[in-house]
């Protein structure tokens, strides 16, 4: 490794809070991880002087504590100010139970010692095994839960911070000899709800205007890996991916096994919607544009179902009268109202195929000298679920439908294990109430929903150039700048390129702005929260360490770069766009 700046600095940091347990959503844990990193930020320096700063916890409904803390520069005259933001709240370890216990995952140096008796006593090992114990051998590797997603992400951010913070003798700071501010932001619970950053953005406006601040950007140092099999290249983005959650309540006709005939399966328009729609090229999202003064074209995943199930409570020999479907959609400048089009064309041509399939069935079993009741002339239609809304308004006297579908929460609160499954019982009911005939399916977005946010060639992406030119040649060549950060993350909640999205989640998603009859908001993402989003509007970038296997049993950080590397170039990126 070359002189090494920040890699010490880094490691210990990322050492210490990954020993910090942090998963979310949990009050107390996370409440201590962001108290560390508060005292890691507002630390004595050598001297005996602590940076001139403005710091404040942002508290969410629940508890659970956001750190925000604001370096002005003395010489900083325009208000600019970079955003360095990463959450710090991890998913669960039971993987970890193969060592006898979990909390080994939040101990590097102990679990690497583990790892290295498991793996040798071991007479042969599968892809994923081999490739951690190459790694492992290498030394150049961190293992653990958070050691990339993402504690390695704060501590870079807080190590850059600090660069910038730390007074000399005569009490100069680098910061002072820009025309910038930086604002370190340390966000809870991302990995559930992005509740952390949504509680930040109504605390950051009114920085921002209280301090006169102008959000020229905000780096975000989430974690990268790689994009297929190429090991070695490196990834920087501007913008990041968003994600619909197209939804699928599909009523069916329940009929008799004995007379399958007669009804309409539920459970078989399930999947066919799911055929036509799983890694269905048509539903690739698109973008070209121009980043970093290169022309670039990227592709978004295909969508994927997370659930299809039918409805059913118990074994009967009906078929099932109804069927839920959910699935996850990855959007790069998708718009919901242009994806609800595309739900209701898809679900009219499965329901059209299942009808015509029934139809076939018939014929073929009828030429063969079965003996069956001819089937029903099926119609069949698709509603969205604002028309769903309109027909079920009908059968009210005079209470407003949002009240009823308040009560129902509260009614439905212990059945429904999460919002997916809340807004598949409100939409069945619904549909009850405006006593709908199958065949039917009904369109709709569940939760959560993140908007797209479109990479931004501004000076903050010409910083990232430059800074990228300065680095020797062989790492500068593995670093690329592309668009969109590919996983799903709080940067979709900092800037709103979709004015659409407002109208179209106030049509199609049962849960948004609903609130209980005790005024409780049901999804925290709501119209006043988007309102906020399109208020700050900031271009966003992620700069962040590289690693494999985020999320499962053999997480793991590739230290060289990511404790070197990244910090320099987001270090020179500020320099750069303040001195721009």
């Amino acid at each position: 490794m070359r002189n090494k700046i920040w890699f010490d600095e880094v490691l210990q940091l990322t050492k210490t809070l990954m020993g910090v347990r942090s998963i979310s959503p949990n009050v107390e844990d996370e409440n201590q991880c962001v108290d560390a990193i508060r005292d890691f930020v507002l630390a004595k320096y050598e001297n005996g002087k602590s940076p001139e700063v403005f710091s404040d916890f942002w508290v969410a409904e629940d508890g659970r504590k956001n750190f925000a803390c604001l370096l002005k520069s003395r010489k900083a005259k325009s208000g600019k100010t970079i955003i360095l933001m990463a959450h710090f709240d991890t998913v669960g370890v039971d993987d970890f139970a193969r060592y006898g216990n979990v909390n080994i995952a939040f101990q590097p140096d102990v679990l690497a010692e583990e790892m290295k008796k498991y793996f040798e006593s071991k007479d042969s090992l599968d892809d994923s095994e081999t490739s951690a114990w190459q790694a492992l051998q290498t030394g150049d590797w961190l293992f653990g839960r958070g050691s990339v997603d993402m504690k390695s992400g704060v501590a870079i951010n807080i190590a850059v911070f600090r660069a910038f913070a730390k007074p000399d003798e005569d009490g100069n700071r680098l910061i002072d000899e820009l025309d910038g501010n930086l604002l370190l932001l340390a966000c809870s619970d991302e990995e559930t709800e992005s509740v952390g950053v949504l509680t930040a953005i109504p605390h950051l406006l009114k920085l921002k205007e209280q301090e006169k601040l102008d959000f020229v950007g905000v780096i975000n140092t989430d974690y990268t890996a790689p994009r297929d099999e190429d090991e070695n290249t490196r990834f920087i983005y501007s913008g990041t991916v968003g994600k619909l959650l197209p939804s699928f309540y599909i009523l069916g006709v329940r009929t008799h096994v004995g007379e399958i005939f007669r009804g309409v399966d539920a459970s078989q328009i399930a999947a066919e919607l799911v055929r036509k729609i799983n890694l269905n090229p048509e539903w690739m999202d698109r973008w070209s544009g121009e980043l970093g003064n290169q022309n670039v074209t990227e592709v978004a995943l295909p969508p994927v179902a997370l659930q299809m199930r039918d409805l059913k409570s118990s074994y009967n020999v009906e078929t099932a009268g109804d069927a839920f479907v959910y699935v996850n959609w990855l959007t790069l400048q998708m718009t919901p109202h242009k994806a609800m089009e595309m739900m209701k064309q898809a679900a009219e041509q499965a329901l059209g195929q299942v009808v015509r399939r029934i139809e076939e069935s018939y014929t073929a079993f009828e030429k063969l000298g079965g003996q069956s009741q001819r089937p029903s002339e099926w119609a069949g239609s698709v509603i969205g679920y604002d028309e769903l809304c309109e027909r079920a308004s009908a059968y009210f006297d005079g209470k407003k439908l949002a009240e009823w579908l308040g009560d129902k929460v509260s009614e439905f609160a212990s059945q429904a294990k999460d919002s997916r499954a809340l807004s598949c019982l409100l939409v069945a009911e619904l549909a009850k109430l405006a006593k709908l005939n199958g065949p039917v399916v009904v369109t709709f977005f569940s939760p959560p929903y993140y908007p797209s946010v479109l990479p931004q060639d501004n000076e903050l992406a010409h910083a990232i150039q430059l800074s990228l030119n300065e680095l020797p040649s062989d790492l500068s060549n593995s670093v690329q700048f592309r668009a969109f950060y590919p996983y799903i993350s709080d940067l979709s909640y900092l800037r709103l390129d979709h004015q659409d999205g407002l109208e179209s989640l106030n049509k199609f998603m049962p849960l948004f702005d609903l609130k209980t009859k005790n005024e409780d908001t049901i999804y925290p993402l709501d119209s006043n929260k988007l309102s906020e989003v399109k208020s700050l509007n900031c271009p966003v970038i992620n700069i962040g360490p590289f690693g494999r296997d985020a999320h499962g049993l053999y997480e793991r950080v590739y230290m060289p770069y990511s404790f070197e590397t990244v910090p320099q170039i987001i270090f020179q990126t500020i320099r750069h766009t303040f001195n721009s």
